[in-house]
Order: C-alpha cells, then structure tokens, then sequence
C-alpha cells in the first residue's frame, strides 16, 4: 500500500518515499518517487555485494533505496576493482589490520564500525588510474629491477598487514588510527610477501581476483563452482583457478533440514568434537581458530551464521526486517563449506606471513621522507565524468 511505504522503507533526511533522487548506481534511469510507483513496477537490479568481511549479501541497486548511497564506489566498480577495507577512522583490535573483496562494500565491511574506510585499488571502472602515490610504483620497479603492477603492490600491502601479527606488532603505532606499512627495499623479500598477499587476495575474492589461470574443466560436486582438491594451508605452487578456491577439511556431516520446520534458529561450537552444530546440522571438523576468526570484533563465522537464522541479526529499523529466510537452503550449505574452507587456508598461511613480516621489518625499508608527498587531487574521490552521448554504450 502507498501509504505504508514511508514506514517500510524507514526515512530519512537523506532519503524520502516521495523525493525524486539519482537512480543509476548502475545504469536504471528512472527516477520517478517511491511514492509514486504502481505496484506492479519492475523490480530494480539486484546484485551482490560485500556486506561484512567474508559475508556476500544481496542489495538492490536503485539510488532511491540507499541512504547516502556513495555513488563514488559504485562508479569505479569494474572486472579488475579490488577493494581493501580496514578502520582509519577507529581503533584496530585483534585479527588483521585489513580485508579485502571484489564486490562493491558496505562501509562498515570490516567490522561493523568505521564507515569511510573502504580503499579501491583503481580510481576509475576500466582500471586505468591506480589509487596510489604517482611515482610509486616507477620507484619501486627500478628498486627491484622489475616492473611493479599495482596489483603487485596491493599483494604486497595485503601479504604484509592481513595478518594477526602485524596488528599485535603495531599495536602502540596502531592507536594513533594511521596504518601504515613498511616497504622493504629488498627485491627478494618483496617477491615473497607479493606471493602470500596475492594467495590470500585470492581466496578471500572467492577466486574472482588476482587468479593466474582460467578454471581447469571438470563438474563442481554441487552442481555449480567447481573447488580444487587441494588440501587445506598455503597453496601449492601453480595457477590459482578463476572462480575456484580451495577445498579444506571441513564437511557437512549431518544435513540441515531443507524444510520450514528444520530452518535453524541456533548454532552452537563443541570445541572437543570440533563440530559445528547449525540447527540439526552438523559441520566438521571446524578448528577452533577458525570458529574463533576474528576482525577487529567481528567473529566472522558467528556473523555470517547470525544473519542466515530464522530470527536475523542486527537492528530491526523496518517492518521489511521481519521478511526471512523460511528454509535452509543447499546454496547456504555451499556457501558455509566455502567460508570456513577459506577461513582454513587463511589461519594456515599466518605463520609464514609473520616470518616474512619478520623479514620485513629487520630489513632496510623505504622511508616516508624517500618519497613524493600525495597530491591534492588524489586524497578526493575521482570526478565524475560527463557521459558522451556519441559515445557507443558497452554497458548498456
């Protein structure tokens, strides 16, 4: 009914059922009120998005839905963004100091909190303008004697600081809500950080970034994506699969029932079985290190499971927030398997992260003075730019 949209929708000063406001986040281009859509109106576009670390939900692209939408990292999503997300503007706890995805984030990805501390590693969509100090990377390529990519560069940012080591070293520099990161002048020692962060950016992109090879043929066991057989911990030396990530140890050993009545409105931890108990479901084994993975405060499985209960998780803001999953379904099954079996290779990897931290850090680094301060320009989101109505649209 028209006139319970304001109270489903939950409005703000930002937003109103009935103002008029950009819509193409994503290329829709009507712009016609909330209040004044029939009922039968087409339904906007849904996509993916990065919710919280290690979480994908699902958001509806129209600006009219979105208080304070953030068009600036909606216009530079493209097939090669990769976002780093972290808190600048709050206090780093335990876990790493950042976490990265491909999709468009929540500005509270990390943890929840902080807001403003989304980083893409490209300033336009076609990835022609990196989102780094200019001469940067033309310093460090003749540093090491090779071309440096910015997505070198963001491996090697990732493999140095996504880790709980580097929070636990820096903790006393950490309260001063500036991360910075030491940049070794060792070409060798650059190679091997490089090599970890781009694994790990990697798995924690579900496979849609900084993959070295297209999948390998063969039928996923689901009946969808397709896993390696790879066993958990640090991946062999190889190509790194489009869209696949690895296989760990973790199983479902007893399904979740797919009907209404077996949809689970619990979950429990039995740290000596080392099971997962999800409703009448049951996972294993699931290490406590990976139960317990932590991001600043946010345990990430817990969340994940929270937000996919019958009851939810969160604030309730809207009528719309009772409208909830009424089953178990076999993609959350899937999509669970897949998050604990990156969380897996991710544990597995921190000690040799931290050795090479290690090396980092009683190595000769490059110092802060060595370099060009930042420009302006560079500290704003880009312009947008005008559309060129001669243009031929590819998008469209």
């Amino acid at each position: 009914d028209p006139a319970q949209r304001a109270k489903a929708f939950r409005e703000t000063g930002d937003r109103r059922v009935g103002g008029t406001y950009p819509v193409a986040l994503t290329g829709d281009d009507d712009s016609t009120p909330i209040a004044e859509l029939p009922r039968d109106a087409p339904i906007p576009g849904v996509r993916r998005y990065a919710w919280r670390s290690f979480d994908r939900q699902w958001i509806i692209t129209d600006g009219r839905l979105m208080s304070r939408p953030r068009p600036d990292l909606w216009r530079v999503h493209g097939e090669r963004q990769v976002y780093l997300t972290s808190l600048l503007t709050n206090l780093l706890d335990t876990g790493p100091a950042l976490t990265a995805c491909a999709l468009v984030p929540d500005l509270h990805h990390f943890s929840g909190r902080g807001a403003k501390d989304a980083i893409p590693l490209y300033r336009t969509a076609d990835a022609s303008e990196a989102n780094i100090l200019p001469g940067l990377l033309d310093r460090l390529s003749a540093e090491y004697g090779r071309p440096v990519t910015p997505e070198d560069f963001a491996a090697y940012v990732y493999g140095v600081s996504a880790h709980p080591a580097f929070t636990a070293r820096f903790s006393t520099e950490l309260e001063t809500r500036e991360l910075r990161i030491p940049v070794t002048r060792d070409g060798a020692v650059f190679e091997d950080v490089c090599g970890q962060g781009a694994r790990l950016l990697w798995l924690h992109t579900w496979g849609e970034r900084f993959a070295s090879e297209e999948p390998a043929h063969g039928p996923h066991p689901h009946g969808s994506r397709r896993h390696d057989s790879h066993p958990p911990g640090p991946h062999p030396p190889g190509p790194r699969p489009r869209g696949r990530i690895p296989s760990g140890a973790a199983r479902c050993t007893k399904a979740v029932p797919g009907d209404a009545e077996g949809c689970p409105t619990a979950f429990r931890y039995d740290g000596a079985t080392r099971t997962l108990h999800v409703g009448e479901g049951e996972y294993a084994p699931v290490a406590p290190e990976v139960y317990g993975f932590e991001v600043s405060g946010l345990k990430v499985v817990q969340s994940w499971l929270r937000y996919r209960m019958r009851n939810g998780a969160g604030r309730t803001s809207s009528p719309l927030d009772g409208i909830r999953p009424e089953r178990w379904t076999a993609q959350f099954t899937t999509e669970l398997l897949e998050l604990l079996w990156v969380l897996e290779a991710t544990v597995e990897g921190w000690p040799e992260q931290e050795r090479l931290l290690e090396a980092v850090v009683e190595g000769e680094c490059l110092r802060a003075d060595e370099l060009p301060p930042v420009p302006d320009e560079m500290r704003k989101p880009p312009r947008a730019r005008k559309a060129d109505p001669s243009a031929l649209d590819l998008d469209g």
